[in-house]
């Protein structure tokens, strides 16, 4: 069985814009079939993050809250 390689990109403290720029930054560098962890204590992040992922066609896998105030979203590369 192959293993999906997965990233991790901390955006904790950060707001936007950055999240979103960087996480089409990292998924942009990142080969098909691998899959993003975006860790962020931002909320308005937890709704636009997936939504940029959406957006430039890739998939999102979840979105959970790990903690109070905190939240990852793992997105997967299919394009």
């Amino acid at each position: 069985m192959e293993q999906i390689k997965r990233r991790l990109l901390d955006l904790r403290g950060y707001v936007c814009p950055y999240p979103q720029l960087a996480t089409l930054k990292t998924l942009r560098s990142m080969e098909v079939g691998e899959e993003l962890e975006v860790v962020t204590d931002n909320p308005p992040s937890v709704e636009n993050v997936p939504a940029i992922a959406r957006r430039e066609g890739q998939e999102v896998v979840s979105v959970q809250q790990i903690g109070e105030g905190l939240w990852r979203i793992v997105i997967r590369k299919v394009r």
